[in-house]
């Protein structure tokens, strides 16, 4: 998915189709929130103007990720759609985070596709039923929810049912 800039002027200010499939697995190893990713599909349209080219894109694919809960293998499509452009102008702007401002003779758009996947990442994802199939307990430990925890609290040891009731006549004689 490389252009040189000589490519790029000839097609003139004509919109040409890209449609490229792209496997970024070797790449994918180094992130370690992704267990596996499918090959990616890149379909859209670019367009040369003046001193940039202008892409398109829509990218799809699907990451196996672990579930935050189980560490079970979840597969989370990644559908995006983005506009990128790329400047070969010598005055182009650096600060513009939008333009991104090609360094040589070609305009390679891989890396930027890997970066917007990458960006896409959920934080965390839990499989499906991950709550149902959850340890609920340990050796040591266990899980309480909300309301086991205030059943608990309620539930009073009869043999000191008898205190409770002997601060209430000490409030009643301080009034």
């Amino acid at each position: 998915m490389k252009w040189t800039i000589a490519q790029l002027k000839k097609l003139g200010r004509d919109p040409f189709e890209v449609n490229e499939t792209v496997n970024y697995s070797d790449i994918a190893k180094q992130h370690h929130d992704i267990r596996k990713i499918s090959d990616v599909t890149i379909t859209g349209t670019g367009q040369v103007m003046r001193e940039s080219v202008m892409f398109n894109l829509n990218i799809q694919c699907e990451l196996t990720l672990g579930c935050a809960l189980t560490l079970e293998d979840v597969k989370y499509p990644i559908n995006i759609d983005t506009q990128e452009i790329f400047s070969w102008d010598e005055n182009a702007d650096d600060e513009n985070e939008d333009i991104v401002v090609v360094k040589g003779l070609t305009v390679e758009i891989a890396p930027i596709i890997w970066q917007n996947i990458v960006l896409n990442i959920p934080i965390r994802v839990v499989a499906e039923g991950a709550h149902e199939r959850m340890k609920r307990k340990g050796s040591d430990w266990q899980i309480v929810d909300e309301n086991e925890s205030l059943e608990k609290q309620e539930k009073i040891d009869p043999r000191f049912a008898v205190l409770k009731n002997l601060f209430k006549d000490e409030d009643k004689e301080d009034q």
